[in-house]
């Protein structure tokens, strides 16, 4: 019952907006009486609060590979996997100023968990600098910058497309990774343009 409930909320939640979308709604969507739910979730903040565990849990799955050479296709399979959850929880991250602003225990929860992906962020980075993929740091570049750019564009995706639909304007009807990869690409060096341009080859995305 808990699983289904959250997959039912999760549905109803990424089509109707969380602010929309009541436990009443919900019981009644699964046929159940809204005390049988609460039994479960006494109330939204705590169904909603289990979904943000499993999506965090999901996050986890991320992780690039240790003790391995890490090529630039790494990073474009970490934020493909991240779109792909952007996708299955996308009323999180339309509404993510909504459930920062009414849900502190969330709100905490993630500004932590994105902020120690900063870090890993900055050590990949640091990574591709070593091996020559990526132009050192310097006066113009700050990479720390260019990490937090790459955090709002993939987390915000989903809401611009929403704010900006018209059919007339093409430039954000692309995959996010096209659109961070314009951050990067002015920064690799030329090998790291090499490998890029290798792995445009074997990658088909949506331009």
């Amino acid at each position: 019952m808990k699983t289904k409930s959250k997959l039912k909320a999760i549905s109803l939640f990424n089509s109707n907006g969380i602010a929309n979308v009541s436990m009443k709604q919900i019981a009644d969507a699964l046929n159940i009486s809204a005390g049988n739910l609460s039994y479960h979730y006494k109330n939204k903040a705590v169904l909603l609060a289990s979904i943000y565990e499993d999506m965090y849990a999901e996050t986890l799955d991320f992780i690039l590979p240790e003790n391995t050479y890490i090529t630039l296709f790494h990073f474009e399979e970490m934020m493909l996997k991240f779109a792909n959850l952007q996708q299955r929880y996308s009323f999180f991250f339309n509404d993510v100023v909504h459930i920062i602003k009414t849900y502190p225990k969330i709100a905490k929860q993630y500004e932590q968990s994105n902020l120690t992906r900063f870090k890993e962020a900055r050590k990949l980075i640091d990574y591709y600098i070593e091996t020559k993929r990526l132009k050192p740091e310097n006066d113009i570049i700050n990479y720390n910058k260019t990490i937090h750019t790459i955090w709002m564009i993939s987390t915000f995706w989903q809401a611009q497309k929403l704010a900006i639909q018209s059919p007339k304007y093409s430039i954000n009807k692309c995959e996010s990774i096209t659109m961070l990869w314009q951050l990067l690409l002015p920064h690799l060096t030329q090998k790291g343009t090499e490998e890029y341009l290798q792995l445009k080859q074997f990658v088909n995305r949506t331009n």
